[in-house]
């Protein structure tokens, strides 16, 4: 009978235990990325820069502050703005920070009313292309991915869909008057999280929109 010597069965057990770990660790490895998939990483994969429902439920508890307060609510400041006291449009105010959506960066602006109800009632999200065809395909990329998150629209044949208990997203894609440096005509993907202003085919007096939001916010405050 040949002997073994006991270095040699060392051997051969520590090559063995070597097997057995290496794929302990890829079993290990697949777990990990099926269970990230499987959780809040999903969600960050699917919406592809648009906003979380974490990030809708708070800009919707900060609906009709006051503009000091959405921006500080916002984890903002006036140094984070362009336009902080010349507004672009009336209440709009842009970020000096762009948001990368669907892998393009959208311009940022901070939607308030003057009139009543005054304060926040949104965001705007704006992208710029000089290619029709790349304009485009970001449009029905996006469409694609707000119809995935947030189902079907709320009227069939638009692009509009209910985001949050009071936030409505609506996907806007034209052409600007406006050119490029180069005088490239400019195409525009626009994205906005609002309040929305019509419901059920019905137009909402400033009135009934501050109402609607107060029962809201004081739901989630019980």
């Amino acid at each position: 009978m040949p002997i073994i010597c006991i270095e040699t069965v060392y051997t051969i057990i520590w090559k063995g235990v070597k097997v057995m770990l290496r794929k302990v660790f890829a079993v290990s490895m697949v777990l990990v990325l099926v269970l990230g998939a499987c959780g809040e990483g999903k969600e960050e994969t699917v919406s592809r820069g648009l906003l979380s429902r974490d990030e809708i439920e708070h800009m919707e508890s900060l609906y009709f502050a006051d503009t000091d307060a959405a921006l500080e609510g916002l984890g903002l400041s006036k140094e984070d703005l362009e336009n902080y006291g010349s507004s672009t449009s009336a209440g709009s105010y842009l970020l000096k920070a762009p948001r990368s959506i669907g892998g393009e960066y959208f311009r940022q602006a901070v939607l308030t009313s003057i009139a009543a109800p005054e304060g926040l009632f949104g965001m705007n999200f704006r992208a710029t292309f000089n290619d029709q065809e790349e304009a485009e395909s970001a449009r029905d990329a996006l469409r694609d991915v707000a119809a995935e998150l947030y189902g079907e629209p709320v009227y069939p044949g638009t692009e509009r869909w209910k985001a949050g208990e009071l936030t409505e997203l609506s996907l806007h894609y034209f052409g600007s008057e406006d050119y490029s440096e180069d005088g490239a005509y400019l195409y525009i993907v626009d994205l906005e999280y609002r309040i929305p202003s019509v419901i059920d085919g019905r137009r909402l007096s400033g009135d009934e929109m501050a109402e609607l939001v107060r029962e809201v916010q004081e739901k989630r405050k019980q």
